[in-house]
């Protein structure tokens, strides 16, 4: 950790650490720390270097169409999307999606704006769905109920 002037603090270490110190993740913060040094330019001023030199490695996506091809966001992108036209399955929606979602944290991949609703709004769905129908519990989603919800989650976006 090193405090050498007011208004920040520049902390490393190894993943563990930062993983457990920067929750939110490494590209997030440093993002948050730009938006805080541009609101903060008049009372510290030298925070704008500081945040120029420590830059997001990704920008963050606001429309489906920003993404990246390759990237975990576009994999979510397309699992939506297939799951929606009906050429994949509900368990395997659901399974691809965990992990695409995991890996898009983990590689400090981030959305925004209209994007960022829509992957949480699906989030939220998947939420109320279990894969094996031996687990359900009433008011569970089936797989026709989960994608019902989600043909219209893709409609409304």
């Amino acid at each position: 950790m090193l405090f050498s002037e007011p208004g920040y603090t520049l902390i490393a270490g190894t993943e563990t650490f930062m993983s457990g110190a920067v929750a939110e993740g490494i590209d997030a913060a440093r993002a948050q720390f730009g938006r805080y040094a541009r609101a903060m330019k008049k009372r510290w001023p030298h925070l704008q270097g500081i945040a120029t030199a420590y830059p997001p490695e990704h920008r963050a996506w606001s429309h489906p169409s920003d993404v990246t091809p390759g990237t975990a966001t576009a994999r979510l992108m397309s699992l939506l999307s297939a799951f929606a036209q009906g050429t994949c399955t509900a368990a395997d929606f659901a399974d691809g999606w965990w992990e695409a979602r995991r890996a898009a944290h983990s590689q400090g991949e981030r959305t925004s704006g209209d994007l960022a609703d829509l992957l949480d709004r699906v989030f939220m769905v998947l939420e109320d769905y279990t894969p094996d129908p031996e687990l359900r519990e009433p008011g569970d989603l089936t797989d026709s109920g989960l994608r019902e919800r989600i043909r219209h989650l893709v409609a409304s976006a």
